[in-house]
């Protein structure tokens, strides 16, 4: 029978801030296959777990106590102006309160965390970690690449005790390739997964990204635009990911909203609330 994974999307975000080393571990307990976060970099070349470089939606960056942004002559705050000792008094924030209350109650509390930190939690133990290396600006102040970056983080390791698999995916091509031979040269086993958010449907597209890479993730707008994007991808024996389901936005029931995802026939889905996803896919089984 055709697995269909649950991949915690920022771990179990639609409950906790997202990015966070508790919404994670929820995730984990919520029966996940795997945990997706992204990866930016600091003034002093750290890796932390953000969405993006930009700081103000998901930190407190801008009501923090410490006037952490005094001198700022920008609009942004950004991860790269800041060192991880400053990004540290931070904490996170729910980015959707309005939306996600249950989730915003946990403003203030949670801090902000490493790569670092997360590979060294016992509860990725048996887990897929998804990691997205984003571009930005954050990049401009690296003198290596944050494919290295991360490369090193991992060799950091005990290699005994990474019981876990890897998946490094982005958006950016050149990104992707570079954190390919990086790990490659490394000796780190990984796959690779294309980003794709707004593209049509093209074969000629999907030959390429077979050739250098072992998946792809798509938007659920992709997705239901066109279904070829799962038949013409399994026949190039690329496994396809969809990104991202959110019960809120079931205009049904929420088993119907998932079940609609599920018969595409896609091979892993990034869910915000990966219990009520984990508890449809156990009921279609048994």
């Amino acid at each position: 029978m055709h697995k269909t994974l649950v991949i915690a999307h920022r771990g179990a975000s639609g409950y906790r801030p997202e990015n966070t080393i508790e919404a994670f571990q929820l995730g984990v307990e919520q029966g996940c296959d795997g945990i997706e976060f992204d990866l930016v970099a600091t003034k002093d070349q750290q890796l932390i777990i953000r969405h993006e470089n930009e700081l103000s939606e998901t930190t407190n960056a801008r009501t923090a106590p410490n006037s952490i942004i005094l001198g700022e002559s920008s609009s942004k705050i950004c991860s790269e102006n800041l060192t991880l000792s400053q990004i540290k008094e931070l904490r996170a924030i729910e980015r959707l309160p309005e939306q996600r209350p249950g989730s915003a109650k946990f403003d203030g509390i949670f801090t902000i965390p490493t790569f670092s930190e997360l590979l060294n939690q016992e509860f990725i133990e048996k887990q897929i970690l998804v990691i997205e290396l984003k571009a930005g600006s954050h990049l401009k102040h690296l003198s290596t690449s944050i494919g290295d970056l991360a490369i090193q983080e991992l060799l950091k390791l005990d290699s005994n005790g990474s019981n876990f698999s890897i998946v490094f995916e982005s958006f950016d091509l050149e990104i992707l390739l570079d954190v390919k031979k990086r790990a490659l040269a490394s000796n780190i086993d990984a796959k690779y997964f294309f980003l794709l958010e707004d593209a049509e449907f093209s074969h000629e597209l999907l030959t390429i990204i077979a050739r250098d890479f072992d998946g792809l993730s798509i938007s659920l707008g992709m997705l239901f635009r066109n279904q070829k994007w799962v038949e013409e991808s399994h026949l190039l024996n690329l496994p396809v990911w969809v990104y991202t389901a959110r019960a809120e936005e079931a205009d049904t029931s929420v088993e119907a909203y998932y079940e609609k995802i599920i018969q595409t026939g896609v091979d892993g889905i990034f869910a915000d609330q990966p219990d009520l996803l984990r508890r449809v896919l156990e009921d279609r089984a048994g």
